[in-house]
């Protein structure tokens, strides 16, 4: 199995355990996994070209997860589904910007 599918798979995962921890308690392990995750999809899934946008992506995320608990019925789970799914994201996003920076200043 190519690297590619393999972070594709480690997307699909931590996806499913950012929902399931919106309703359910995954505990500090469970974090844990997200961010592992997160950390094997930036370096398998998040190309050259893809990098900029990733990371605003991800800002995106981070602006738009304090609205949604402002939503009467649905806002504690879809906050905590946000929740999860960031610390996922920002595993990716670490290791993302930490190897863009590599590359800025390797370049100078």
């Amino acid at each position: 199995m190519n690297m590619e599918r393999w972070g594709r798979i480690a997307f699909y995962i931590g996806l499913v355990i950012a929902v399931i921890a919106g309703f359910a308690n995954v505990g500090d392990l469970g974090v844990a996994a997200l961010v592992v995750l997160g950390i094997i999809v930036g370096a398998l899934n998040v190309t050259g070209k893809e990098i900029h946008s990733f990371l605003v992506a991800t800002i995106a995320l981070l602006l738009v997860g304090s609205v949604l608990s402002a939503l009467p019925a649905f806002g504690g789970v879809l906050q905590a589904i946000l929740d999860h799914f960031l610390a996922f994201v920002g595993g990716a996003a670490l290791l993302v910007g930490l190897r863009e920076v590599f590359q800025i200043t390797k370049a100078q």
